[in-house]
C-alpha cells in the first residue's frame, strides 16, 4: 500500500530540519519529499520506505506532531512515470480531469526516487480551493 505522511513542521518555531532530525533518529529513510512554504505554516509531505509508515507516524506523534497519514486513491492521485517526456503533464492532466468533477484544485506534487524497476512515483495532492488558504 502506498502511503504519504502530512506534516506541520511547528514544534515551536517551525524548524523543518528538526522534524527530519526525528525522523533519522527513528530510521525512518524517506523514498519521496515535498511541499511549499513549509516553515511558514503548510505542511511538508513524505513518502517513508515501504513498511516504515507506522514508525514515522509513532516518532513524528511522541516528538510533538500531529502527522496525518494518507492512503493513495483515497487521499491523493498517485501515478507512475516512466523517464520519458511527457509524462508528468500526463499525469497532471488526469489529475486535473478527476479533480474537475469534485471541485478540487491542486495544491501539491510529490515526486519521489527511480526504484528498480525504472518508474518514478508522483503523488498529486488536490483540495477544495476554500480549504487551501
Amino acid at each position: 500500500m502506498h502511503q504519504q505522511v502530512r506534516v506541520v513542521p511547528a514544534a515551536s518555531p517551525s524548524d523543518l530540519a528538526k522534524l527530519l532530525g526525528v525522523l533519522a533518529a527513528a530510521n525512518v529513510n524517506l523514498v519521496a519529499a515535498g511541499g511549499g512554504n513549509i516553515e511558514l505554516g503548510e505542511e511538508f509531505a513524505f513518502v517513508p520506505s515501504e513498511g516504515q509508515e507506522e514508525a514515522a507516524m509513532n516518532a513524528l506523534a511522541d516528538a510533538g506532531y500531529a502527522p496525518r497519514l494518507l492512503n493513495a486513491g483515497d487521499d491523493y492521485k498517485l501515478c507512475w512515470l516512466t523517464n520519458e517526456p511527457g509524462q508528468l503533464r500526463s499525469c497532471i492532466e488526469e489529475a486535473a480531469e478527476e479533480n474537475n468533477g469534485r471541485g478540487f484544485k491542486i495544491k501539491d506534487i510529490l515526486v519521489g526516487i527511480e526504484p528498480e524497476d525504472g518508474k518514478i512515483g508522483v503523488q498529486v495532492y488536490s483540495v477544495a480551493p476554500e480549504s487551501a488558504a
